[in-house]
């Protein structure tokens, strides 16, 4: 009887100790992200007087090389496009906000004469590249299929922030296509079917909004 009061004691206590640890704070998410072998790490969101700059670092820790989808384009009304270097998609729901350099998929609801493909950078394996996205403020939505205006949302009403990149792994079936802009400069892009297929992604986790007016 007494080995039974003393297990019994044993695992309340244990139990509570749980609840303890679970009731607790919680650490606040690490912007550094891996997904298979390339890895997101944002090393600062910024309140510029050009916009909301976030400035990030991406690592190719594995053998494979992979194309990122950094290389976004403004259209024209005559259907030229402009490499914009500092270009990203922004969504907003909520006071979420997803910025994003990725293939985004065309809505089945929609006919589009030809899919929006941002064009690709090759990072070998081993390697890491820095890049910086630029966003005009307040933050207005901005994605490749919109059919009326985006909403707009103050900096200070931003609840959260993340964002996500897009990427294909190397393989003997990626086919790129050689484009130029406007300004005749080059890029290259994939076929949207099978890179729609292909495509991995990494997300950030919450990140930090900084204080300022737009």
């Amino acid at each position: 009887m007494r080995d039974w009061k003393w297990t019994a004691g044993l695992v309340l206590l244990v139990l509570l100790g749980c609840a303890r640890v679970e009731a607790g704070p919680r650490k606040k998410e690490d912007s550094r992200v891996a997904e298979s072998n390339v890895e997101l790490q944002v090393r600062g969101v910024e309140h510029t007087p050009d916009g909301l700059v976030l400035t990030y670092e991406v690592q190719n820790r594995g053998e494979r090389p992979v194309w990122l989808f950094d290389r976004l384009f403004d259209t024209a009304p005559t259907g030229h496009v402009r490499l914009a270097p500092h270009k990203a998609y922004v969504s907003i729901e909520d006071g979420r906000v997803v910025v994003s350099r990725m293939l985004h998929k065309v809505p089945e609801n929609i006919l589009v004469e030809a899919p929006e493909v941002p064009g690709v950078t090759l990072l070998q394996g081993g390697e890491t590249m820095e890049e910086r996205v630029v966003l005009p403020l307040p933050l207005r939505e901005s994605l490749p299929y919109a059919t009326g205006k985006g909403k707009e949302l103050p900096l200070s009403e931003v609840r959260e922030l993340r964002l996500r990149l897009g990427y294909l792994v190397e393989s003997p079936d990626l086919t790129l296509h050689l484009g130029k802009d406007s300004e005749g400069v080059s890029y290259k892009y994939p076929s949207y079917g099978p890179a729609n297929v292909a495509q991995k992604v990494v997300e950030s986790g919450s990140l930090t909004v900084p204080s300022g007016e737009d």
